[in-house]
């Protein structure tokens, strides 16, 4: 079995396309502001700009809805 690799889809995007994906995923929010899939694509997209601060920012709101996502996000956070 693969090992999960939140970074990689990201790898061959440029900074560019990632900032675009985060403004999606806040507009997606907007409509599901309780989905924790969408907060951990987030805060993984805000890991792979090197915004730590949004990115525990995304945790601290994450860690109520799914312990485990979270987890994993902050795993993420600090690999950095």
């Amino acid at each position: 079995m693969m090992e999960k690799d939140y970074r990689g889809p990201f790898s061959r995007m440029g900074e560019g396309l990632v900032e675009k994906y985060i403004e999606d995923l806040k507009k997606e929010l907007e409509q599901k502001p309780n989905d924790p899939e969408l907060h951990f694509k987030l805060g993984v997209a805000y890991v792979r700009l090197k915004k730590i601060d949004e990115a525990r920012n995304v945790y601290k709101k994450l860690k109520n809805m799914d312990p485990k996502l979270a987890k994993e996000l902050l795993d993420i956070i600090y690999e950095v």
